[in-house]
């Protein structure tokens, strides 16, 4: 009877210790979860990008910006560091969807077609936000859903996986040991898919400027064609 009086309080003592342990490792992951989505809010990266539809592939350098409600990304031409007065093609999401491309217009109506105005990382805009009403279910649960967006999370906290469902489109994102991206995959469709390779990724202070809306659409009879002569030149 003694032994167990003694062993008592010593249990109690585990029980609570075990407790403030899994209440401090939520903690963690929380502040964890807060710091790896904080990432998201303002960033600039630059690298290669892959460029597939239906089979054809277009591969060239690529900078993109992101800040809290904007985001652009510019496909690179020649010249040094693949850098031309024009780039190749430019797409931005803010309030509206702009693609220009000066070489191929036509590319202008077609990209918007592909693009979901849904897939524009606008869940990520206020992370501490975030957080501080979703946190403890994505600690929990690993993932969260807002409207019809879905984002899936890793056990270290960092953002793996986006999908749109109405759309069904989709961001895949693999890291470094460091825990920067290093690979950014988006599939709009099956025949069509984007692919980020980062080569180097910066944080807090980056810049968008915005495109002008597009004009009015413009006919895409012989796009695909000029596609075809264009993207085999293009990859080389």
């Amino acid at each position: 009877m003694k032994g167990i009086k003694t062993l008592t309080p010593i249990l109690l003592a585990a029980l609570l210790l075990a407790g403030g342990c899994a209440t401090l490792n939520k903690a963690d992951k929380t502040a964890l979860l807060r710091s790896e989505l904080g990432k998201w809010e303002n960033f600039s990266a630059d690298g290669v990008v892959q460029a597939s539809h239906a089979g054809l592939t277009l591969r060239k350098l690529f900078v993109i910006n992101k800040t809290r409600d904007e985001i652009r990304l510019d496909v690179l031409g020649g010249g040094a560091f693949g850098i031309d007065p024009d780039p190749l093609v430019s797409l931005y999401l803010g309030d509206y969807i702009s693609v220009k491309s000066p070489l191929l217009p036509q590319l202008e109506t077609l990209a918007q077609t592909f693009v979901p105005p849904d897939l524009s990382l606008r869940a990520l805009s206020a992370p501490d936000s975030l957080v501080s009403r979703y946190g403890a279910q994505i600690v929990s649960e690993g993932k969260l859903t807002l409207d019809q967006t879905e984002l899936v999370f890793s056990d270290k906290m960092r953002l793996e996986r986006i999908t749109d469902r109405k759309s069904g489109a989709e961001i895949l994102i693999s890291y470094t040991s460091k825990g920067d991206p290093d690979k950014v995959s988006v599939r709009v469709d099956k025949d069509t898919s984007l692919e980020l390779l980062v080569d180097n990724a910066s944080y807090g202070k980056a810049e968008v400027v915005a495109l002008p809306r597009n004009d009015q659409a413009q006919p895409v009879d012989g796009l695909l064609k000029a596609v075809e002569e264009l993207l085999p030149g293009q990859g080389d």
